[in-house]
């Protein structure tokens, strides 16, 4: 894709006037609607049955916890006006907000509260994010379906407006995790099943309420005039968010003024972006990565030299900078760049050597393992279809060549991919761990022996020991120090090889106001508002 002589002639008048702070630019063809499309699928509008980051940005603009995250990601009041936390940190009680209504105007108050909670929490709902909830008493049983709702330790309190959680454990994250624990409406979900996340008749109680949701993608919402902010600040009334489409469309959408906000994750895309676009592009670390899952449960992989051999034999800065062409940053600790509540990180010793010695010392792990160019280990990869993945495979492969070390790299439908990870039927995989908030937790405590995200197959009762122990704490600092000592584990035993914290790239429009640079999953359009047109 080529630009032309006149967009170019266009475009560097609009950066020249960015520069010089004329927001003049970008003739307002949409009116007053706010128009966003980020890459993936939209999947569901119901918050709790979600399954791609895609679902989880666009909840945030529908619905409210009991808490909430601002436009820079620090933990706000939600439907909650306030709340108190026990001394020990194993009680939590808030107050909602007066007067709190649903979109189609029926009242909402703390038993709504707490049948969501108990909705999200079932086993049969198969909430994503429902392990990390596990320090509610009774929380875990219930998402196994080993325990009945009424169990669960979420109540309402002693007035209508309080509702108290109790947990086995302090949980450090509670605030933040009620921000994505999006509170839905379960007596309308009671009569009417799965159609109640459909438009017209979906219910909601966020900034933005769904008018029709079209076959090709387009979602169409409305400002809630019932919102608890409503009328509080400045905000497009009318949003759409369009999804299923390419970068390449993304790109040609927002040159012709038709999105206001496009995430661009195409490497050829981006740095066309970069080229022409530049003073609209904005590019954040965020909460997220890529790792290399190694199944440790079967073959050559279940040898530690092996895996640290692999390790040692990955350029990670050609990887970023010659074939993802993201900007991602190369790492080899475990926890992305931007959890910055983890502020001191593991790497292993090698981490600041040479190619040249790395690859020395690869080969003499690797030779006494029985493994070289005359003998060499045949690895497959699996991956659910995508380009990028399948040059990053290709790329490992040409760098594992020399080692006496070939890949192949297997891309897979979504549904085979994800049915041959939980039957532990490859050798590597692609693993792009995020978290929907700030948190170390979600980086490190999937190696627990018991997790439903440990891929790997890893077991170790010292890192058990050590995780549960940075999870009893009431103290944050206090808990990412024992994280610090898992991690040092983790990168011995090499579960999965760290390759990149991830970076996320949004092209913005200069007529929306609001826009806060952020690494969090979402960043709510209530925030956002349209410039007048030109």
């Amino acid at each position: 894709m080529r630009m032309q002589r006149r967009d170019f002639l266009r475009y560097s008048g609009l950066a020249a006037c960015v520069a010089a702070g004329d927001s003049r630019v970008f003739a307002d063809s949409s009116g007053s609607t706010l128009r966003r499309s980020r890459g993936g699928t939209l999947t569901s509008l119901d918050p709790h049955r979600g399954i791609s980051a895609t679902d989880m940005e666009i909840n945030a603009d529908l619905f409210v916890g009991l808490t909430a995250i601002d436009a820079r990601g620090a933990i706000t009041p939600g439907l909650a006006s306030d709340w108190t936390i026990s001394a020990d940190g194993r009680r939590y009680e808030f107050r909602l907000r007066r007067n709190l209504r649903w979109s189609d105007g029926s009242g909402l108050d703390a038993a709504d509260v707490v049948a969501s909670f108990r909705r999200m929490l079932a086993a049969d709902t198969g909430m994503l994010l429902a392990y990390r909830y596990d320090a509610i008493v009774g929380a875990a049983a219930l998402r196994r379906g080993k325990a009945a709702a009424a169990a669960l330790g979420v109540r309402t309190g002693a007035t209508p407006d309080t509702v108290i959680f109790e947990l086995l454990r302090p949980e450090t994250d509670l605030l933040k995790l009620l921000a994505v624990a999006y509170v839905v409406p379960v007596r309308l979900i009671e009569r009417l099943g799965r159609d109640w996340a459909k438009p017209p008749a979906i219910v909601v109680n966020g900034a933005y309420r769904p008018t029709s949701w079209a076959q090709n993608g387009r979602l169409s919402l409305a400002a809630n005039p019932r919102w608890y902010g409503a009328g509080a600040g400045a905000m497009a009334p009318q949003l759409e968010w369009i999804t299923g489409i390419d970068d390449a469309t993304r790109l040609r959408l927002f040159r012709s003024a038709e999105l206001d906000i496009a995430q661009l994750s195409e490497a050829s895309v981006l740095k066309l972006a970069r080229a022409e676009l530049a003073p609209f592009l904005h590019s954040v670390p965020f909460y997220g990565g890529g790792w290399l899952g190694l199944n440790l449960r079967r073959g050559p992989l279940v040898d530690r030299r092996v895996r640290e051999a692999l390790s040692l034999g990955i350029d990670r800065r050609v990887l970023c900078d010659k074939v993802r062409g993201l900007g991602e940053q190369p790492t080899e600790s475990l926890v992305p760049q931007a959890v910055s509540d983890y502020p001191v990180r593991a790497a292993p010793a090698y981490a600041a050597w040479p190619m040249s010695r790395r690859l020395a010392a690869a080969r003499e792990l690797l030779g006494a393992a029985g493994i070289s160019r005359a003998r060499p280990l045949r690895l497959v990869g699996i991956f659910s279809s995508n380009p990028l993945t399948q040059r990053t495979f290709l790329a490992i492969d040409a760098m594992w060549a020399p080692l006496g070390v070939r890949l192949e790299a297997r891309g897979m439908e979504s549904r085979a991919y994800n049915m041959a990870l939980n039957a532990g039927e490859f050798d590597l995989m692609d693993y792009g761990p995020f978290s929907a908030v700030q948190s170390a937790t979600s980086f490190i405590g999937r190696f627990q022996s018991g997790s439903f995200l440990n891929y790997s197959g890893y077991a170790d009762a010292e890192v058990d020991r050590l995780i549960a122990a940075a999870e009893s704490s009431i103290d944050p600092a206090a808990r990412a120090r024992g994280y610090l000592a898992v991690e040092r584990l983790l990168l011995r035993d090499l579960p999965v090889i760290p390759l990149y914290s991830g970076v996320t790239h949004r092209l913005v429009a200069a007529r929306v106001r609001g826009w806060v640079d952020s690494s969090g999953l979402a960043s709510p359009s209530q925030f956002l508002s349209l410039g007048a047109r030109v």
